[in-house]
């Protein structure tokens, strides 16, 4: 993936930093994958995720606050109570649970034998459901992509968040429909999403990540450790006198390029009129910018919501039409 700059005054707001602050959350993924299955009812989730009442109040708020999500009435044995339901906005979000999916079905160890499999319905055969160029209907990965800043300011400014503790990431770990620690070190983690997005666009040497985001060198040096050890960066020695080491993905941390496109993509909507985006993602083959589709790997239509459902190992119901 290579990158070129364009130097341009950054309009008010700031898109991107807003969907990763939002998506880049741990258990914003876990709701939101929670309501795909429709698991609707602030019980169903609370007790499904195991989360406290004041976190999951919390991110159910921002996420109506964000259009991602409604509260809708109804009425029980004796009073009325809301449950959540996806928007429009929210229900564009089903590629990016798909990538996910996809990959940790193909990087994680273990995870092929409990993850459900895909379908296409139109074809009616297992999919793995590769990263497509809307403009062309093609394959693409990483490499045939090109990004366009807006500045050269920073690519986003990671804000911390509070990280899962410890006993709630094994629970949910043990749950097969629940994403996997591997996932959550890189988007439940807004510094690691940093990095990795960094990385993608050009980043190789600690001082680079370092003015890239803003990060305090220990703080860097934790999470780059922890996107080595998890296999997503692979290390090298630096050519250069300030920087020991170099970092680069590895084809695992390659792959993951698709969650963060639909990411990207998915942030335009909080553009104002006239705002450019912050990354632009080109089609190097095509020449338009990429909008981010799923591919069936068998008939290479493109996967609609509509017309895709999950079978075993674990039966899990169609996404929301």
């Amino acid at each position: 993936m290579t990158e070129a700059t364009a130097h341009r005054v950054r309009p008010a707001g700031d898109p991107l930093r807003r969907a990763l602050e939002l998506l880049g959350d741990q258990w914003t993924l876990l709701i939101l994958q929670s309501l795909f299955l429709r698991f609707r009812r602030y019980e169903e989730l609370r007790l499904r995720l195991g989360i406290s009442p004041t976190a999951l109040s919390g991110r159910l708020r921002e996420m109506v606050d964000a259009g991602m999500l409604v509260r809708t009435p109804y009425r029980d044995a004796r009073r009325t109570r809301h449950e959540y339901r996806l928007t429009e906005r929210g229900l564009e979000l089903w590629p990016l649970l798909i990538s996910i999916w996809a990959w940790e079905r193909e990087w994680v160890e273990g995870r092929r034998a409990v993850l459900p499999t895909l379908i296409h319905l139109d074809c009616e055969l297992a999919t793995s459901a590769p990263l497509g160029c809307a403009s062309c209907e093609r394959r693409v990965d990483a490499r045939d992509v090109r990004a366009r800043r807006l500045d050269d300011t920073g690519v986003v400014e990671a804000t911390a968040t509070k990280r899962f503790r410890r006993k709630d990431a094994e629970s949910l770990a043990g749950d097969p429909l629940m994403f996997f620690p591997d996932t959550m070190e890189l988007l439940g983690d807004r510094w690691s999403t940093g990095l990795v997005v960094s990385a993608l666009l050009g980043a190789r040497h600690f001082s680079e990540f370092e003015r890239e985001l803003g990060i305090g060198p220990s703080v860097l040096s934790g999470r780059l450790s922890k996107l080595v050890e998890v296999g997503v960066l692979r290390t090298g020695i630096a050519k250069t006198r300030t920087d020991a080491h170099d970092y680069r993905l590895t084809a695992k941390g390659l792959a993951f390029f698709p969650a963060l496109a639909f990411i990207a993509e998915w942030s335009r909507g909080f553009e104002i009129p006239g705002q450019e985006p912050d990354i632009t993602l080109e089609h190097v083959d095509c020449g338009n910018r990429l909008k981010p589709m799923l591919l069936c790997d068998h008939c290479w239509r493109p996967l609609l919501r509509n017309r895709i459902e999950f079978g075993g190992p674990v039966q899990l119901p169609a996404p929301p039409r």
